[in-house]
């Protein structure tokens, strides 16, 4: 099937090469000196946790014009999608997939909806897959061939659209679930992962400084933000998640992964990588989500406000992080 992927980046280029495998007709929208690499090096990536590296040749696209896709994936940050709602409106597909961390589901599908030329499902996704791009590759942290969570912002997939999506990823190797509820997903994916933003810059991007209490500080962060998105009554997405911060083996095992992720280099890559070359999504995301906060002033978060005003101010991020 034909597949436009818009991004190629660490989780656009990871799904290009997934999606490559099972014989899918996939292009990719680059720009700029990108491009040229992809055009005439090929898209190489180094595949961290397997130990391998491959090269593909999926096209390579610099506008948006009416060629027609069978799906749209886009993979791109937080305040990046919005400014290619109108490109994502004009392409010629039935479906597409906006993929990534993202607080504005239902403005954004309600954007593209209105301004499109022909009936289409919007739908949106979230990757797994983490790494770096240097020296014209990417290196990409992922199991198998990664995982995606799919689903509307609001409500179940058409059957259809299961049905032709799973088609496009079938022998892919990469492992699809499906949500009723993407808009609550992202909300409390958000809520999970702002406190962990936090402590990342609280120790110059370096988890290893991190010590139990920070870590303590952390989790009962988490708590404090799944603790708000259900007093405002937002589904937990997935079902059930809130289970894995109250005492038990759930909760042991989170714990576990959390020193993990702090103690080692392949924990860095999935986590303070991304906040250090990503400072202005990451500063994005905490601005949407302390305008959701706002609707609930009344309700006590001290551990998310305390680990919070921690990290340095926002313009020593910049200076540090930004290049």
């Amino acid at each position: 099937m034909k597949v436009l992927i818009y991004g190629a980046g660490v989780i656009g280029g990871q799904l290009a090469h997934a999606l490559m495998l099972n014989g899918n007709e996939v292009k990719l929208i680059a720009r700029g000196s990108w491009a040229e690499t992809l055009k005439t090096e090929g898209l190489r990536i180094h595949h961290y946790i397997q130990r391998k590296d491959t090269v593909d040749h999926p096209g390579i696209k610099e506008i948006i014009d009416e060629e027609y896709f069978d799906a749209v994936f886009a993979v791109m940050q937080y305040r990046q999608m919005e400014a290619i709602l109108d490109d994502l409106a004009f392409l010629n597909s039935p479906v597409m997939i906006l993929t990534g961390n993202n607080l504005s589901a239902e403005k954004m599908e309600a954007y593209i909806l209105k301004h499109s030329r022909t009936e289409r499902e919007v739908l949106f996704g979230f990757g797994s897959t983490a790494g770096s791009r240097e020296n014209g590759r990417l290196t990409t942290v992922h199991w198998k061939n990664g995982n995606l969570t799919i689903g509307k912002a609001k409500e179940e997939v058409p059957a259809s659209v299961k049905a032709m999506l799973q088609k496009i990823f079938s022998g892919s190797g990469v492992s699809v679930s499906w949500c009723d509820n993407m808009d609550a997903w992202l909300k409390y994916h958000a809520a999970f992962i702002l406190p962990v933003v936090y402590l990342c810059y609280k120790t110059d991007c370096d988890l290893k400084k991190s010590t139990k209490q920070d870590r303590t500080l952390m989790l009962d962060a988490v708590k404090d933000a799944y603790g708000l998105l259900m007093e405002m009554g937002i589904p937990v997405r997935p079902e059930g998640d809130e289970k894995s911060l109250e005492p038990g083996i759930l909760n042991a095992m989170v714990k576990i992964v959390i020193y993990w992720v702090c103690r080692t280099h392949l924990g860095a890559l999935c986590t303070s990588e991304h906040c250090r070359h990503a400072p202005q999504e990451m500063e994005d995301l905490d601005e949407a989500f302390m305008k959701i906060r706002a609707m609930k002033p009344e309700y006590p978060r001290p551990c998310f406000e305390s680990l919070r005003s921690l990290m340095p101010c926002r313009e020593e991020i910049h200076q540090t992080y930004w290049k």
